[in-house]
């Protein structure tokens, strides 16, 4: 669970995420009190989440450089794969929360349920595992179901199709190289839980079209361990 000053920090840095704006319009945007918002701007360990400028005025922005430290602090990662991740955070990850965070035209989240930082790292985690299920299924812009198939079946099949998935969702990852990808998606279960989760809907789709894979994976699973298994 989040403190008030944890939660604040969150409203603010989604509130003010792509661009830079004076206290009074930080106000209007985050609903927060002009004594909240400096409270947080003083508090040592936030500083990281927001840069200063102070001309004429005192105007906010979000700085992102501590996003991927927080990924590199749960990862073993060398410092040139280091710098491809901060590289494509940098690029990236303010024009994909601005989008995909959104509800009701508001980017925002629960900061009653995860930090900050969790958030950031769970989007991570999550996309990484839909993002490693088509690398190692991607084939001539088909999606190989061989295997898969042939596990659920306990036959030797050969399959391919046209998945529907936002793949632009996965841009934000899209650079990142497959070794480090892997071990963000292994940061928590749900990398592995979104990588099942294509399985499973994969699999529920080919059953529900064909009764005669649905009952060769029924009987299947009977005498091997299940496809659908997380771990």
């Amino acid at each position: 669970m989040s403190n008030d000053n944890e939660k604040n920090v969150g409203i603010l840095f989604l509130s003010i995420l792509n661009s830079k704006y004076n206290i009074e319009q930080c106000i209007k945007r985050s609903e927060l009190t002009a004594e909240e918002i400096s409270n947080l701007i003083s508090i040592p360990k936030f500083q990281k989440y927001f840069r200063k400028e102070t001309k004429n005025e005192l105007l906010l922005s979000c700085e992102t450089d501590w996003i991927g430290e927080e990924l590199s602090k749960n990862i073993r990662i060398n410092k040139s794969e280091k710098k491809i991740l901060h590289e494509t955070i940098k690029e990236k990850i303010i024009p994909h929360i601005s989008e995909y965070w959104k509800e009701n035209g508001k980017v925002k989240r629960d900061f009653e349920i995860r930090t900050l930082p969790e958030w950031i790292v769970s989007e991570f985690v999550f996309l990484s595992g839909f993002a490693i299920w088509f690398r190692e299924k991607e084939n001539d812009n088909e999606t190989d179901l061989s295997v898969l198939l042939s596990k659920a079946t306990g036959e030797d099949v050969q399959a391919s199709a046209n998945i529907e998935f936002d793949q632009k969702r996965l841009q934000i990852v899209n650079s990142i190289p497959t070794q480090i990808l892997q071990k963000i998606m292994n940061i928590n279960p749900a990398g592995k839980i979104a990588y099942r989760s294509l399985d499973m809907a994969v699999m529920k789709g080919m059953a529900d079209g064909n009764s005669d894979i649905a009952k060769k994976m029924k009987k299947s699973s009977r005498h091997n361990k299940s496809w659908w298994k997380f771990w």
